[in-house]
């Protein structure tokens, strides 16, 4: 028996989401950024894609994208890893000049996090909408997740 034996179809992709998205990275930010405009996912997707590579081009990343609950749009979670040299003051303010509202924040329990950011994942498997991505930079990090 399986720990995700006896849970929801949505639960049981949440739990195994969860545990393959523990076993990429130790994540030490999340980050959770708003759009002062209608922001499509695909819109979303190419402007977070568009800011690491720009801003923070050297570390690993995991986003999903979700639907904003109170207006059209789209907004975006992530999670990062490998950002010690990043000023979180420097990077929130410039998210905030081009796209609108943020929030960046060391993660205080790794499993709430993943377990958050999984749950977007599974309802974009199960209802078609949102959409998510990885970028891993760190090839320790890569040969340790292919064990």
């Amino acid at each position: 028996m399986t720990a995700s034996e006896g849970l929801s179809r949505n639960e049981s992709l949440t739990w195994e989401f969860s545990n393959w998205l523990h076993s990429l990275a130790p994540w030490e930010l999340f980050f959770t950024g708003t759009f002062s405009y209608e922001a499509s996912n695909e819109s979303c997707q190419r402007s977070f894609k568009s800011f690491m590579n720009k801003y923070m081009s050297d570390v690993s990343w995991f986003y999903v994208t979700e639907k904003n609950p109170n207006r059209p749009g789209y907004h975006i979670h992530a999670l990062i890893h490998g950002a010690e040299g990043y000023s979180r003051k420097t990077i929130w303010n410039k998210w905030f000049k081009r796209f609108g509202i943020n929030k960046l924040e060391p993660v205080r329990s790794r499993m709430k996090v993943e377990k958050y950011t999984t749950k977007h994942c599974t309802t974009y498997l199960t209802k078609g909408f949102g959409w998510y991505d990885l970028k891993i930079n760190d090839p320790n990090l890569w040969n340790q997740s292919k064990r």
